[in-house]
Protein backbone atom coordinates (compact mmCIF):
# COMPACT_ATOMS: atom_id res chain seq x y z
CA UNK A 1 0.00 0.00 0.00
CA UNK A 2 1.45 3.36 -1.04
CA UNK A 3 1.62 6.40 1.23
CA UNK A 4 1.99 10.11 0.47
CA UNK A 5 3.61 12.41 3.05
CA UNK A 6 4.30 16.17 2.99
CA UNK A 7 7.81 16.69 4.33
CA UNK A 8 9.92 19.71 5.26
CA UNK A 9 10.31 22.94 3.37
CA UNK A 10 12.46 23.34 0.30
CA UNK A 11 13.58 26.40 -1.65
CA UNK A 12 15.13 25.58 -5.02
CA UNK A 13 18.34 27.55 -5.61
CA UNK A 14 18.21 27.19 -9.39
CA UNK A 15 14.82 28.80 -9.92
CA UNK A 16 13.40 31.78 -8.09
CA UNK A 17 10.46 29.77 -6.89
CA UNK A 18 8.85 30.21 -3.51
CA UNK A 19 9.41 27.75 -0.69
CA UNK A 20 7.24 24.67 -0.94
CA UNK A 21 6.71 21.40 0.84
CA UNK A 22 7.59 18.43 -1.37
CA UNK A 23 5.31 15.39 -1.54
CA UNK A 24 6.99 12.10 -0.63
CA UNK A 25 5.56 8.93 -2.23
CA UNK A 26 6.39 5.74 -0.32
CA UNK A 27 5.61 2.17 -1.34
CA UNK A 28 7.14 -1.26 -0.73
CA UNK A 29 9.93 -0.77 -3.30
CA UNK A 30 10.79 2.93 -3.59
CA UNK A 31 10.58 6.43 -2.17
CA UNK A 32 9.86 9.22 -4.67
CA UNK A 33 10.03 12.97 -4.14
CA UNK A 34 7.59 15.14 -6.10
CA UNK A 35 7.55 18.95 -6.19
CA UNK A 36 4.48 21.11 -5.58
CA UNK A 37 3.42 20.64 -9.23
CA UNK A 38 3.54 16.83 -8.81
CA UNK A 39 6.65 16.72 -11.01
CA UNK A 40 9.22 14.01 -10.35
CA UNK A 41 12.32 15.23 -8.47
CA UNK A 42 14.10 12.12 -7.17
CA UNK A 43 13.66 8.41 -6.49
CA UNK A 44 15.48 6.12 -4.07
CA UNK A 45 15.32 2.41 -3.37
CA UNK A 46 15.49 1.28 0.23
CA UNK A 47 19.04 -0.01 -0.31
CA UNK A 48 20.08 3.45 -1.51
CA UNK A 49 18.38 5.10 1.48
CA UNK A 50 20.15 2.72 3.87
CA UNK A 51 23.46 3.73 2.29
CA UNK A 52 22.63 7.43 2.62
CA UNK A 53 21.62 6.97 6.26
CA UNK A 54 24.85 5.04 7.00
CA UNK A 55 26.92 7.88 5.55
CA UNK A 56 24.94 10.45 7.57
CA UNK A 57 25.43 8.43 10.76
CA UNK A 58 29.18 8.12 10.10
CA UNK A 59 29.45 11.89 9.55
CA UNK A 60 27.59 12.60 12.80
CA UNK A 61 29.79 10.14 14.69
CA UNK A 62 32.92 11.71 13.18
CA UNK A 63 31.73 15.17 14.31
CA UNK A 64 30.90 13.81 17.78
CA UNK A 65 34.39 12.30 18.13
CA UNK A 66 35.98 15.55 16.90
CA UNK A 67 34.12 17.57 19.55
CA UNK A 68 35.01 15.00 22.23
CA UNK A 69 38.71 15.24 21.26
CA UNK A 70 38.61 19.05 21.46
CA UNK A 71 37.07 18.89 24.94
CA UNK A 72 39.84 16.53 26.13
CA UNK A 73 42.53 18.85 24.71
CA UNK A 74 41.16 21.86 26.58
Amino acid sequence: MATYVNMGLYTPEIEEEETYSPMIYIDEAIVQILNSKDEFVAQFTYEELRGIMAIMAAEQEKQHLFIKAQIKNN
